[in-house]
């Protein structure tokens, strides 16, 4: 592992290398550090800091972070030091479009699992890359505090000290603990997680036990409220003083004020344009000639355009005027471009930055030669099952990059999504994409409108938020009606969305009633991707995939339901009948 060049890591007495970090000029926020071996021969400590500026500050936000390697462990110091450098490095690494908390976790799961391969996955503490690791991002109005071990992150604010964070730790008795969780303990880590807002004066510390077992709350708090480059120095000279025996490090942030959050910049610019009027054929639209009109509903508009720079032709989407005062619809149409100029994938349509300064609200579409698939299930009813599977098969590996960026499309069904002059299947419509790094990056305040309702996920109609599997629910009725021209639950008719008191409500219609030459697997695995409880759904695209393309052995042929439970109304009126005609044969 090799160290960024703009993070600063302090392993041994010298803090002035923190110290004198570029970044700590930045007012809004101030980043100081040190750490020593103290009394010991070698440092097992490390700490490092990161005052991030521009695009990187909006992204990913300001890091500062702690690891006291385990003195027990043969590599404790190493484990330390690896856990540091690889945090910043991998950390910086994530996509925008993950959640501070996602990309944590998964940062610190891959760095656990290296330390554990690194002691050949032994539990054996003496053998083990052991570390403690706290760690502090600031980002936006919020501080996002992760931790495992002992090490510990506190807040003074207002003159009070408070404690972030808890000990993983046993007590065995004077000044001799037992540590409960370390990173590279075990395959499996549970690393604890908060997210706190963050208020003008505050001052975090955070330390390795070499400093708080030794130090009173009383002289953290003078040494806090007196805060300058030295103060991390102070608290350690402070502890060595007061017997400390341990490696020290301490790492010491204040917030001098708190803005507004922060939002991508594109972003907030285009909140300030207007809508583009109704175009039309031979009106210019910037650097754009409108050529004709490709399609226009109530929310928006589509024109197939030539870019007078590159001569290639675009397409342009503006919003309808219709929203032009309704704040939640402009916040989703800013969404869609710019988590479309994240996504690159085959299968999902390309959003262009445009050439030149914008004068209204528009986004730049790559032009799909082709149909739709509603258009392709017009021409094709009932295809093979194994060409539904391709088609199936193309829709997944669009699906999987959305999903590897913590994206849920939302509002997946054959109208978005082109089919290629050469067959090739793409995903055009990225309106109803949320995401927990999406609400994130730009400060979404509403709820994402649910899709089309004999498409989108049940649960969607409860109110909770979408997750993959809502996805799935989609796909898997796009692969239904694929194969039997049917929607797998009654269809819903109207333009007002529907409202569910429970799951149990919507009944599944076998594909095989439409169509017999569906296996009984097959049709198994359609019910599953389409059930209307999420939690009984898969939890997986290549789950689904697999169960299309091998019978699954937890599919049993289903045993013909008794006509009661098949068709109660039929079953009645038939009993009625024969109580008729036995009556009659009675008289008679």
């Amino acid at each position: 592992m090799s160290l960024d060049h703009d993070m600063m890591i302090t392993v041994g007495p010298s803090p002035a290398a923190a110290d004198s970090s570029p970044g700590n000029k930045q007012e809004a926020l101030q980043l100081f550090s040190a750490s020593c071996p103290g009394h010991r021969q070698h440092n097992d400590d490390a700490c490092a800091v990161q005052l991030s500026q521009g695009a990187e500050l909006q992204q990913h936000g300001s890091l500062a972070a702690v690891a006291d390697g385990v003195a027990n462990a043969e590599a404790g110091g190493e484990a330390a030091r690896a856990a540091i450098n690889g945090f910043f490095s991998d950390y910086y690494s994530t996509p925008e479009t993950w959640a501070t908390k996602h990309a944590v976790a998964r940062v610190l799961h891959s760095l656990n699992s290296w330390l554990f391969r690194q002691s050949g996955g032994s539990t054996e503490i003496r053998r083990g890359w052991l570390t403690t690791f706290s760690a502090v991002i600031f980002k936006g109005t919020s501080a996002h505090l992760v931790h495992i071990g002992d090490s510990r992150i506190y807040r003074l604010r207002n003159g009070s000290l408070e404690c972030l964070t808890h000990d993983h730790s046993h007590t065995l008795g004077p000044r001799r603990t037992f540590l409960s969780r370390a990173l590279g303990m075990d395959a499996h880590i549970d690393v604890d997680y908060r997210c706190e807002a963050l208020k003008a004066g505050d001052i975090f510390l955070l330390s390795s036990d070499g400093i708080h077992d030794f130090l009173p709350e009383s002289t953290i708090i003078e040494r806090l409220v007196n805060f300058c480059e030295s103060t991390p120095q102070q608290l350690i000279d402070a502890a060595l003083q007061a017997g400390s025996t341990d490696n020290l490090s301490a790492v010491i942030c204040r917030v001098n004020s708190v803005g507004l959050p922060q939002c991508d910049e594109l972003a907030m610019r285009n909140r300030e344009l207007p809508f583009a009027p109704d175009l039309r054929p031979g009106q210019l639209l910037d650097n754009f000639q409108v050529l004709q009109e490709l399609h226009a509903s109530s929310r928006s508009h589509l024109y197939l355009a030539r870019d007078q720079e590159t001569d290639a032709l675009r397409v342009i989407k503006t919003p309808s005027v219709n929203f032009c005062d309704d704040p939640l619809y402009i916040e989703r149409f800013i969404a869609e471009e710019w988590t479309g100029r994240r996504v690159s994938h085959p299968g999902v349509i390309k959003v262009f930055a445009p050439s030149c300064e914008r004068r209204c609200l528009y986004h730049v579409l790559e032009y799909i030669e082709g149909q739709t698939l509603r258009q392709w299930m017009q021409l094709n009813l009932q295809p093979q099952i194994p060409e539904v599977r391709e088609l199936l098969g193309q829709l997944v590996s669009a699906l999987r990059s959305l999903q590897r960026m913590e994206i849920v499309h939302g509002d997946l069904k054959p109208e978005n999504i082109m089919m290629r002059n050469d067959g090739r299947l793409v995903i055009i419509d990225l309106g109803g994409a949320d995401g927990p790094g999406l609400r994130e990056q730009l400060h979404l305040s509403g709820e994402c409108v649910p899709g089309s309702k004999n498409y989108a996920a049940p649960e969607f109609f409860f109110g909770d938020s979408a997750s993959h599997r809502s996805d799935i629910f989609s796909l898997g009725v796009i692969a239904y009606e694929l194969l039997t021209g049917k929607y797998p639950y009654p269809e819903r008719l109207g333009s007002n969305h529907y409202r569910l008191k429970n799951y149990s409500q919507m009944r599944f219609t076998r594909a095989s009633a439409y169509r017999s030459d569906i296996p009984h697997w097959i049709d198994s695995a359609l019910q599953k991707a389409c059930t209307a409880d999420p939690k009984k759904r898969y939890s997986a695209l290549s789950e689904f995939v697999r169960d299309l393309q091998i019978p699954n052995p937890e599919f049993k042929v289903p045993h013909k339901r008794p006509l009661l439970e098949r068709d109660p109304l039929l079953c009645w009126q038939l009993l009625a009948l024969a109580l008729l005609l036995s009556h009659l044969l009675y008289f008679i």
